[in-house]
Order: structure tokens, then C-alpha cells, then sequence
């Protein structure tokens, strides 16, 4: 099924388009905390803070490659706007080739890079061997994640959202499945979670496989269609490796505030931790919205629709502001059960202290993540790609910023290791700040053009 975006109330049709991408978001969240939720109370609350402490490092390498995935399909869904049916199936084959080469080089790179990047990150010698055991199978699967990613991706560029979600409702019941099976039954430690992860993506790859060769002739590709095209891999390129650096940057920023973190200790990891997994359920909606008006843009930009482009960014903004409103009064009321539900009821009274705290300074400020991924969301998709990219790095400004603030300020005992965590939970909404602040002019820019052609 196919869904052309370009008709309709812009409204409604990113809303609805987005519903999918949003339960199919949760769901992976989901699954990532039962990783997390099966550890602690399998191993032991040790093992809980190990695979949690991995988090900066697996969005690295994973979150590159499904940002890399988007790029691509944002070339796709352009020219499906555009009706090119040609086209379509050769950004598709090139997608595929680009994807392989690039998920098997990060692959082996971090796999080989592992025991370095948690030594640096000064991983506590009590969360080590578990957190490496993790990882490494994490780092060893991500072709697999580029298998699912890609696909996924490709079949949302058409304009169906829903059936991906279905395939990662299967993913998050294998994965669960599997973990009990490898943690609980074959005692295989942190190993089981990061191989039942990785299981469980090939299953839902495959799932797609079939069902793009039963649904979707359009992606329906031949031998012909491999052939070295240099102008579509660099178009391709153009579009991917930005979205995917960017992520790679802001990762960066992640991994800055995770070593700041360590280095106070398995209390401080376990509050971060748990706080930031309860606050991806805030921002996942945020990054649905996001992927449903890029996919939005990306085909009424093919089509030539400007003034619906401008009208999607404006009601995606609205959407996302009001749940910003809705998830704010649920996680006020509703943070600290959320917090031993997802971290055992024998967690500290401190931990769950901290962690609520870091769950209401970040939630103070989503407002402003609601207008820089929207923004960056269209940008992209319209093949802006330079200032987005720029606003990574602003962004580890942010994060950097705090973190050296944090270490100076402790490392010299003018504040506790209590106040420096307190600090620490502004990393997030400084970098969102600085982020905004450098798209915000190339967006005005853009916007103002896309005015000026409707007129015209």
C-alpha cells in the first residue's frame, strides 16, 4: 500500500502518517528497556547500569546507520512525489548497495574499537566486562540493523507507515522471547540481550523482504537497476551521510555527558540512565512527528507543492507542542513509579531522586527540541542538509560546554557530585538551545523562498 501525501489535510495526513511511526518508535523503546528491565532483575542491578551505560555508544553506530537509511529514503519519496517510477527503483538498488558497504565497514571498525571506546568513556570497573559483553554483539549485528533500517525506511517513503510498525511489534515480542530464553535459560549473561536484539531485527528485516516482494512492485528491483549510476550514489550520498554524520555528532555529545556521568559513579549511571530511557518516551513523539513531515515535505517538494510544505511545518509544530503540554503534566505525576517500574523495586531512594530530576529539567524544555527537529526534519528534506549538519556541532557546544563546566567545577570541589549531576541534566536543553538557534535563519531563508514560488 502506498499513500501519496500530496492531497489532503495537511493536517490529518501527517498525523495519521505519524501514529504509526510513533507506536512503531515505542515499541522499539520498549524492547531496548525490556533489555534493560530482563538484566537487572535476571543479574542483577549491575548488569542493569552496564547495558544502560552502553546507550551513547550503540546510538553512535546505530543510530548513524538508521539516520543514513532516512537520507536515503528521502531521495525515494522525492521522486515518488515526482511520479518517477524509474527513479524510484534506482535510488532504491543504489540505497542498497551505499548501505551494505557502509554498515559492514562501521561494523567491523567498532567491533574492533569496543574495549577502547569504554575504556575512554571510564566505564566503572564494576559495569565493564558486562557492558562490553553487550556492545559487541550490538556492533557485530548492525548490518542487520541496516537490513531492517533501509527497508523500513523505504516502504515509509511510499507512503505506508503502518506496516513497519506490525514488523517491529514482531521485533519487540522475539526480542523479549529471546532474552528470557538466552538470559534466564542459557545463562548467557548481557551476551543474550545484545544477541536477542540483533535476532530480533533480522527477523523483522526478513519480514520485509517478503513483504516488498508480495505489496510493492514499485520497489521491485532487477539487475539492471544495480548499475554504477555516480549521479544517483552522490545524490543519495548528499542526503545520507549529513543525516547520518549529524547523528554521529550529536552523538558525540552524548558520549561527553555519559563520561562526565561515569565518573561519579553506579548510582549517578543508574539515574541517568533511567531517566533518559523515561524521557525518550517523551521525545519519541517529537521524532515521529519529525519523520512524518520529512517524508511530507520530502514528496510535496517533488511535486512542486510548496505552500503545503509551509502549512505541514506549521501544524507539526502545533502537534508537537501540545504534547509537549500532555507529556509533561503525565511525567510530573507519573515520573517516580515510572522509575521503579522500569528499575526494580529495590532501587535506591537516591537513584530515583536523581533520575525524576533529570526526567524535569529535560521535560522544562522540550519546547524547544519540538521546533529544532521539525525544522531540521524539512530542511533536510528539501536537500538542506548544510545548516542541519552545522547544528550538530552547536549542539556538542551545548553538551561539551556543561560537561567541561561540570568537571572543572568538581574536579575543584567548588560543587558536590550531587550539584554536578543537577548540572549535568542541562547538557540535554543547552544543546537543543544552540541546535535551534543555528537552523533557525536557514529555515526562516527557506521558508520565505517556498512563499515566493507559491506567489509566482
Amino acid at each position: 500500500m502506498t499513500t501519496d501525501l500530496t492531497r489532503g489535510s495537511p493536517l490529518k495526513r501527517i498525523f495519521f502518517f505519524a501514529m504509526p511511526f510513533l507506536i512503531g518508535n515505542l515499541f522499539q523503546q520498549f524492547y531496548n528497556i525490556a533489555d534493560m528491565v530482563i538484566v537487572g532483575r535476571t543479574i542483577g542491578n549491575l548488569a542493569y547500569a552496564a547495558v544502560g551505560s552502553t546507550g551513547s555508544l550503540v546510538w553512535f553506530a546505530s543510530g548513524a546507520i538508521q539516520s543514513l537509511t532516512v537520507g536515503f529514503s528521502v531521495v525515494t519519496a522525492h521522486h515518488f512525489g515526482s511520479g518517477d517510477k524509474e527513479k524510484v527503483k534506482e535510488s532504491f538498488a543504489s540505497s542498497i548497495k551505499l548501505s551494505a558497504v557502509i554498515s559492514v565497514a562501521l561494523s567491523i571498525l567498532c567491533v574492533l574499537l569496543a574495549r577502547p571506546m569504554l575504556t575512554l568513556l571510564r566505564t566503572p570497573e564494576t559495569l565493564f566486562d558486562d557492558a562490553y559483553n553487550y556492545i559487541v554483539f550490538i556492533f557485530a549485528g548492525l548490518v542487520v540493523t541496516a537490513l531492517f533500517n533501509l527497508l523500513s525506511n523505504m516502504i515509509r517513503a511510499l507512503g505506508d507507515s503502518k506496516t513497519p510498525l506490525y514488523f517491529l511489534i514482531v521485533a519487540c515480542i522475539v526480542n523479549i522471547a529471546l532474552d528470557v530464553v538466552f538470559i534466564r535459560g542459557l545463562h548467557m549473561g548481557t551476551a543474550g540481550a545484545g544477541l536477542a536484539t540483533v535476532i530480533a531485527q533480522l527477523v523483522s528485516g526478513l519480514l520485509c523482504i517478503v513483504y516488498l516482494i508480495k505489496k510493492h512492485p514499485m520497489l521491485h528491483i532487477k539487475k539492471q537497476h544495480f548499475k554504477a549510476d555516480i549521479a544517483m550514489d552522490r545524490h543519495l550520498l548528499r542526503i545520507g551521510i549529513p543525516m547520518a554524520f549529524l547523528n554521529m555528532v550529536l552523538s558525540i555529545g552524548s558520549v561527553i555527558v555519559q563520561f562526565v556521568t561515569n565518573g561519579f559513579g553506579d548510582t549517578y549511571v543508574s539515574a541517568q540512565v533511567t531517566g533518559s530511557k523515561i524521557e525518550s518516551f517523551l521525545t519519541q513523539p517529537l521524532i515521529s512527528f519529525g519523520s512524518a513531515v520529512s517524508v511530507f515535505t520530502a514528496q510535496n517538494h517533488g511535486a512542486g507543492n510548496f505552500k503545503r510544505v509551509l502549512e505541514g511545518s506549521r501544524k507539526t509544530l502545533l502537534m508537537c507542542f501540545a504534547w509537549c503540554v500532555i507529556a509533561a503534566a503525565l511525567l510530573v505525576s507519573l515520573g517516580k513509579p515510572l522509575i521503579t517500574l522500569i528499575a526494580g523495586d529495590d532501587v535506591s531512594e537516591t537513584v530515583v531522586k536523581y533520575a525524576y530530576q533529570y526526567i524535569l529539567i529535560n521535560t522544562a524544555f522540550t519546547l524547544i527540541l519540538s521546533a529544532l527537529i521539525v525544522y531540521k526534519s524539512i530542511l533536510q528534506s528539501v536537500d538542506k542538509t548544510t545548516w542541519p549538519m552545522i547544528s550538530g556541532f552547536t549542539e556538542i557546544l551545548g553538551r561539551g560546554g556543561v560537561a567541561v563546566l561540570v568537571v572543572i567545577l568538581t574536579s575543584n570541589t567548588v560543587v558536590s557530585e550531587s550539584m554536578g549531576f543537577t548540572i549535568v541534566c542541562l547538557a540535554n536543553p543547552m544543546a537543543w538551545l544552540f541546535g535551534l538557534l543555528t537552523v533557525l535563519a536557514d529555515y526562516i531563508i527557506t521558508a520565505s523562498r517556498f512563499k515566493k514560488l507559491t506567489k509566482e
